[in-house]
């Protein structure tokens, strides 16, 4: 009878320092996330806020079937966790906020060890409902599978992990919060939800919810400034108040589109302007075609995109030569990746030969990555390049155009890093740097002290290259490199 009553004590005490939801007294923004009822929830917090404390105890009501803020799918149901990695996101940061909040009663057995399947990294809870657990790093083939009622994202994922798990909720209606401190930067969860939803008031159906860790009850703020003390202000604005920062390692740190975009231009007044074309060619991945207009002082801006793949040579030229007549546009010249010069060993033909076929005349531009890097550069930071707001893949390139990284955290500490960028959705920053580069170097060296006007003046039309000098340059076996031979 005493070991009894000793078991039925320790029990007690037990629970006394195990708390539940039973026992969870949120904070104010905790509540209001919890009484969200929109299809997606976004939480961003500094460290130690209590934005990853809010998912896993939603993730619990939900698992349970019993929510105390609104009505949810009856139990048993399909949940779903994805983080970061295994060891740091699922089992330093999930699985144990999750066996924190849930009630013995709900295990199988009352046992954490019984209900968790380690191997298969899926919880059972007694009433049937399953939660399965995966990582940003796996295969995104991973995230697919059966559907779920339930999505907790803890810390930012990509955006194709994402939306493979968003899939899993489309036959139950289903619903998804992401709990996260922005410290990657402005990334594409800032383009995509957080500045529709918070700034521009767009209806997603989703809610946002910011939260300081100053505004955490529990935390010592005397050991939160500790913790901070030595982070640049950028990260403590992030890591202290959940608030975007400005990205690292950004090419373009200087491009801010509220200055270098501009509304779309009047076409019908570029026929007695100078118009050149940049371009960069795919297949699988996209074909990209700007166009841009030349005025008095050197100054270059876009004002249209042509962005398609898995498209064939004769159908690009046929939309760009509909564009160009439809609207009464004749470039001076145009200028593309080197390799499209490059000759089949089977046919003989070339990209470039077969843009030619179809009256489509190009010029290989400068591949020197760099030297192309530093002469955007100097055009963005001197405003001599702006882009119309409707050449949306450019600019959407350019916010997360980035240098590469290594692929480990140690190579990031122990080696320099790497002098070149991501390769990865560049193929309008690619046009685009053929485009600057084939402009003379002398031709732009700095703002004139004058508002940008594109049409304030006539083009210098006897310093451009026109479509017939390709011909001639072609019919005298020629290698014509704009951006070197001006």
């Amino acid at each position: 009878m005493s070991d009894l009553k000793e078991s039925f004590l320790s029990g007690i005490r037990d629970s006394a320092k195990r708390p539940n939801v039973f026992g969870y007294k949120p904070h104010e923004l905790q509540e209001k996330f919890h009484e969200s009822e929109a299809t997606g929830r976004i939480f961003l917090g500094g460290n130690r806020a209590g934005k990853t404390v809010a998912g896993a105890v939603e993730t619990v009501y939900r698992l349970r079937g019993n929510h105390p803020y609104q009505r949810v799918p009856e139990a048993p149901i399909r949940a779903r966790g994805s983080a970061v990695d295994i060891e740091q996101g699922i089992k330093k940061i999930m699985l144990p906020e999750i066996a924190r909040w849930i009630p013995p009663s709900d295990l199988i057995n009352g046992s954490w060890e019984d209900s968790y399947d380690k191997q298969g990294r899926v919880l059972t809870l007694r009433n049937g409902s399953t939660m399965d657990f995966l990582t940003y790093e796996m295969d995104v083939d991973k995230h697919a599978g059966t559907s779920r009622h339930w999505q907790w994202f803890d810390e930012e994922p990509p955006q194709y992990v994402f939306n493979e798990d968003l899939l899993r909720l489309v036959d139950t209606g289903g619903k998804w919060c992401l709990t996260m401190t922005p410290v990657q930067g402005m990334t594409w969860i800032y383009y995509g939800y957080y500045r529709p939803v918070v700034e521009e008031e767009d209806n997603l159906n989703v809610d946002v919810f910011q939260i300081s860790t100053v505004e955490n009850p529990y935390i010592s703020q005397a050991i939160l400034e500790e913790m901070t003390r030595g982070l640049s202000e950028a990260e403590r604005m992030a890591r202290r108040h959940g608030q975007f920062m400005a990205a690292t390692g950004l090419i373009y740190p200087e491009f801010h589109e509220t200055v270098h975009t501009v509304p779309p231009l009047n076409l019908s007044e570029l026929k007695h302007h100078t118009v050149i074309c940049g371009m960069d060619h795919g297949l699988r991945n996209p074909t990209a075609w700007l166009w841009a207009i030349v005025d008095h002082e050197g100054r270059v801006t876009i004002f249209h995109e042509y962005y398609q793949a898995e498209r064939t040579i004769k159908e690009h030229c046929d939309v760009i030569k509909e564009f160009e007549k439809a609207n009464g546009i004749e470039p001076s010249y145009r200028v593309g990746d080197p390799a499209i010069a490059q000759r089949s060993a089977i046919t003989g033909g070339s990209v470039q030969s077969e843009y030619a076929d179809h009256g489509i005349y190009i010029g290989t531009g400068n591949n020197d990555v760099n030297y192309g890097l530093n002469r955007v550069r100097t055009y963005i930071q001197n405003s001599g390049l702006f882009i119309a707001n409707i050449c949306t893949n450019l600019i959407k390139e350019k916010r997360n155009y980035r240098w590469d990284t290594w692929a480990t955290r140690k190579n990031e500490e122990t080696k320099e890093s790497k002098d070149k960028p991501r390769k990865v959705r560049d193929h309008a920053l690619d046009a685009e740097r053929y485009l600057i580069c084939s402009r003379p170097e002398e031709e732009f060296k700095g703002p004139a002290g004058n508002l940008y006007l594109p049409f304030a003046a006539p083009p210098q039309v006897s310093d451009v290259v026109r479509e017939s000098d390709y011909e001639m340059a072609e019919s005298n076996g020629s290698h014509f490199i704009l951006g070197e031979d001006w």
